[in-house]
């Protein structure tokens, strides 16, 4: 599973205000079609989402984490320009993973329920081609990213719900659960954030997301054994090093909380049903 590059990636959108006004008749500012969207949708499924069917997504950013496994070495970049030039994005995906045989190892958190049928449908609409994408020929005809069950792609969420036998989880609850810091980048909807101009925010939200993906993909690795804990540890502390990277201030904040994670990683550290770590105290 180590034998090419990791990418983490994600994805963030908007209702597309373009949709709105070409196929409802909408008319109005890009704000005022988008929360007439958003309006029309809560009360459509009763309150249930504010976000439209996958194809009326506007890609806004497209973000990955890539971890280099022979070098050690970790990235955390954005893949598009400015937030509403949706093309960039689009294309920006598809360009990043071509690579024949060489092809990276794609990780996501429902990547494979949303994420990627978004980037299908919106690369349809924009007339980009990615042909290699859907490669399926030679050394991909046991492994592609077109099939569920196959590893080019792992959507984790996927993986750790059995394909669907059990509650598919949010990564956010996941990540508390192995002691990840919290979203805390963005205060409102993403819709929200691009409507006033705050793209760039948006897209070190986007980044985390990405960076908080490939933790949790490490540590189920590490639990199916496909990665050892030392490999874990040195994996993690790339992250940190990519992280101190990164100017936006609120990743000062991921930084510290990554600092010694998982607990159990750490040399005689080992952590209790409750939570606790043991570093060789009695825990009673």
């Amino acid at each position: 599973m180590f034998d090419r590059r990791i990418v983490a990636f994600d994805i963030e959108t908007i209702p597309d205000p373009n949709l709105g006004r070409r196929l409802l008749s909408l008319t109005g500012s890009d704000a005022d079609v988008v929360h007439e969207l958003v309006r029309r949708r809560l009360a459509e499924t009763e309150g249930g989402t504010e976000y439209p069917q996958h194809p009326w997504h506007r890609i806004v950013s497209v973000c990955v984490t890539v971890l280099d496994p022979e070098s050690g070495a970790v990235e955390i970049r954005a893949l598009g320009g400015d937030a509403l030039d949706e093309r960039s994005h689009v294309d920006g995906f598809f360009r990043f993973v071509e690579g024949g045989s060489r092809s990276p190892r794609l990780v996501s958190w429902n990547g494979g329920g949303f994420d990627l049928p978004v980037l299908r449908y919106r690369a349809m609409m924009l007339g980009v081609a990615a042909p290699d994408f859907y490669r399926d020929d030679e050394d991909r005809r046991w492994n592609n990213y077109q099939n569920r069950y196959h590893d080019l792609h792992v959507d984790v969420m996927d993986v750790l719900s059995g394909y669907g036998a059990s509650m598919r989880i949010g990564l956010g609850t996941l990540g508390k659960v192995l002691g990840l810091p919290g979203k805390a980048f963005l205060d409102r909807p993403i819709y929200e954030h691009i409507l006033a101009g705050e793209g760039p925010r948006v897209t070190e939200y986007c980044k985390l997301d990405t960076v908080e993906t490939l933790l949790v993909f490490l540590v189920w690795a590490h639990h199916a054994g496909r990665l050892s804990r030392a490999d874990l540890r040195r994996h993690v502390d790339a992250v940190r090093a990519a992280v101190a990277e990164l100017a936006y201030p609120a990743w000062r904040e991921v930084d510290v909380a990554l600092e010694g994670w998982p607990a159990w990683a750490q040399p005689n550290g080992a952590v209790y049903a409750g939570g606790g770590v043991n570093n060789g105290r009695s825990m009673v």
